[in-house]
């Protein structure tokens, strides 16, 4: 059987293109399959699809394509509602191009996957293909005039599948179709590659795009809530969008810096979860909820509202996780305060959610929409319209569930951090045959010459589907070498002429240096300190921060308040604290100056300093200045160690830690400011992208 999706754009990202590539690969087991895209902006798809799939796009819209200002590409729609979501996108041209894909396809089922592209499906394909639509969206929750076009076009469809048993309901009551079966069949959610967690470490997680309807803010006021009873916990927030500046306002507003952390996007997105104990969904509504079953595929028990409509279809209340009340802030903080006040709760609910998440893998949900397709076949041959049945799956013997790519450069490199210094890459390409690709590391200098590049040891291992596995390691040793510094990893293969590929990021699971940090700043140790964080680049590309260091401060916290910035540092190296120590903050540019505080011992190697911010707003002497954080830990020896904020398991310490600005009157004689206005001085703390600590001095 050929099956073919068609989508609005794969090659951006998504819900819909996330559950429709895992359907797709599902399917491309037993059957041909392919995707088509009605626009294509970008060159690659932001999602993995194995080369089995067939990916074509029908409007080319990259820069420079033809179809910019193709003819009617300013006239509207003649078949997609104004009243759609999507309509602007299309027009007459759009039209045109998916009409004729749909009359030519030879396909036997052609499968759309919005209201927009459902009425074109229903409309336009030909007589010899079966129609089904896809319905992601909540149906009321599509406009009235939209619901009203396909009730007129959907009675050519030959199935509807709804995400959920109630909105196949809602569908039947408020847009029924005569003589078309509306089905409920979930979205598909893989098992992930990583090991599922352990339900140990002390993090909230949440992901998704940042909009109003997730209602992030309500979690971030339940974590509030939560925060000084349980100071050891974190909330890590994954996901981009227009509502991420506000939602770090409010983090600030709650004095949650460095608790509630907004982590910005992250895909594969599996390996966060399972960096955490408890997933929290708190949307006002959900269409499904993929959020829910990727958590729990990842062995974490959910606390999620019961909003509409998908929650009450995943969730067991009170075996996989926990139903709250939609909306009800004390009602999520009740929820989280259970499961992180109960370990063996937690780690329960986390069993049963992995097990009861197994009915979302993709073959499950795959066989469902085999079984539709076959029984919209017989009721259409029933019919006595010469229609032909499309033939039955495959059957040969070599089917491979796996298909590796088709060469190095669309591989992917996973990468596992062990917590004792050690990373572990690997990836799968074609038949390695002559050419000997291997692991090389390249430096990425942000000034001066760039260092030897290192070669790993690469292991190559001959996979049944006709790849190689590819696995190498950096050891602890090799720190040394490496450096403070960025590193691309690369392949590169003597046969082709040297040339090194840059490889795409695959799964990244950090997880053992969150142990690693805590183990570090619980023992400082006394010789040179050692890090690596695998990470992405803008662009996807695997990526490399190292950290070698022979005495090291790193930062634990900031503390703000209306008056004061005040730090706690761990001091990593030979040398001790002795008495006297001194925080020292240094104008940067070419008028610097140092400032030094007393710092107060919490340890032996662990202190506390208060930032000296009325000298710091005395002495400037413009409107904008940078003072860096420094630590000398002899009075009597000048040598002084940079404040930085490194050792974590995720790259952007900067952006998840967004630190509050301290206001100061210039009530006071300042003797050496050039302007010292009555209006306050902002005096704000923040995390460079380097790592290291620094405060700006702003009148504004």
């Amino acid at each position: 059987m050929k099956i073919s999706f068609l989508i609005n754009n794969i090659y951006g990202i998504g819900g819909t293109n996330r559950t429709v590539i895992n359907l797709a690969e599902a399917l491309a087991v037993h059957h041909e399959v392919e995707i088509v895209s009605v626009f294509r902006r970008t060159t690659a798809t932001k999602f993995g699809i194995s080369p089995r799939i067939t990916v074509r796009a029908l409007v080319d819209l990259r820069p420079g394509a033809a179809d910019h200002g193709a003819a009617g590409s300013d006239e509207p729609s003649d078949v997609v509602p104004r009243q759609e979501e999507f309509s602007a996108q299309y027009s007459k041209f759009t039209d045109a191009r998916i009409i004729r894909e749909l009359q030519r396809t030879g396909a036997d089922v052609v499968v759309g996957t919005r209201p927009s592209l459902n009425l074109f499906v229903a409309a336009h394909t030909r007589e010899g293909a079966l129609r089904v639509a896809q319905e992601h969206m909540t149906h009321l929750a599509i406009p009235a005039a939209v619901r009203a076009e396909m009730a007129r076009v959907y009675p050519r469809l030959d199935a509807i599948t709804t995400v959920t048993e109630a909105d196949a309901g809602s569908f039947r009551e408020n847009t029924p179709i005569d003589g078309v079966p509306v089905v409920g069949i979930p979205n598909s959610v893989p098992k992930p590659a990583v090991p599922p967690s352990d339900c140990a470490h002390k993090v909230v997680v949440s992901a998704g795009r940042m909009h109003r309807v997730k209602r992030y803010d309500l979690l971030i006021r339940a974590f509030g809530r939560l925060a000084e009873e349980f100071p050891d916990w974190q909330l890590r927030i994954y996901g981009d969008g227009g509502e991420a500046a506000g939602l770090r306002a409010l983090v600030t507003e709650l004095g949650l810096t460095g608790r509630a952390l907004l982590m910005g996007g992250f895909s594969p997105i599996e390996s966060e979860w399972a960096k955490g104990s408890i997933a929290a969904v708190t949307s006002s509504a959900e269409s499904f909820g993929m959020t829910l079953v990727e958590a729990m595929r990842c062995g974490l028990p959910v606390v999620s509202t019961d909003c509409p409509v998908g929650p009450r279809e995943i969730l067991q209340d009170g075996e996989d996780g926990i139903l709250v009340p939609n909306g009800d802030v004390a009602a999520i903080a009740e929820g989280l305060r259970r499961l992180m006040a109960d370990d063996a709760l937690r780690q329960g609910m986390g069993a049963a959610a992995l097990r009861n998440a197994a009915r979302y893998d993709p073959a499950a949900v795959a066989a469902r929409y085999v079984d539709l397709f076959e029984d919209a076949a017989r009721r259409r041959a029933s019919a006595g319209r010469g229609y032909r049945a499309p033939a039955g799956p495959r059957k040969t013997a070599a089917v491979q569930i796996t298909v590796t790519p088709a060469s190095i450069g669309t591989a992917t490199v996973d990468v596992t951090a062990d917590g004792a210094g050690w990373l572990r890459f690997s990836t799968e390409g074609p038949a390695d045959g002559r050419q000997r690709w291997e692991f090389v590391l390249r430096d990425k200098p942000s000034d001066g010459a760039a260092r030897p590049e290192l070669a790993l040891d690469t292991t190559r291992t001959a996979l049944g589907n006709g790849g190689t596995r590819y696995t190498a390691a950096i050891t602890p040793s090799d720190l040394e070498r490496l450096g403070d510094g960025r590193w691309q990893v690369t392949m590169r293969s003597p046969k082709a002429a040297g040339r090194a590929v840059h490889m795409k990021a695959g799964i990244r699971d950090t997880r053992r240096l969150i142990d690693a940090r805590g183990g570090l700043l619980d023992r400082p140790v006394t010789g040179a300190v050692g890090w690596s964080l695998p990470y992405a680049d803008s662009r996807g590309r695997i990526m490399l921060r190292t950290v070698s260091r022979q005495e090291h401060v790193e930062c634990i916290g900031v503390e703000v308040t209306d008056t004061g910035i005040a730090l706690e540092g761990v001091l990593c190296g030979e040398r001790p604290i002795r008495p006297g120590a001194l925080f020292v903050v240094s104008r940067r540019g070419g008028n610097r100056v140092d400032l030094e505080v007393p710092v107060q011992l919490l340890g032996r190697r662990r202190f506390r300093a208060e930032a000296p911010l009325r000298q710091v707003v005395d002495r400037r002497l413009t409107r904008w200045e940078d003072w860096d954080w420094w630590f000398q830990p002899d009075p009597a020896d000048r040598r002084k160690v940079r404040v930085s904020h490194i050792l974590e398991d995720f790259p952007d310490v900067k952006g998840a830690h967004a630190y509050p600005a301290v206001p100061l009157a210039g009530d006071e004689h300042a003797e050496y400011a050039v302007v010292h206005p009555a209006r306050p001085v902002w005096v704000r703390p923040y995390c460079a992208a380097s790592g290291a600590m620094a405060m700006n001095v702003v009148d504004r």
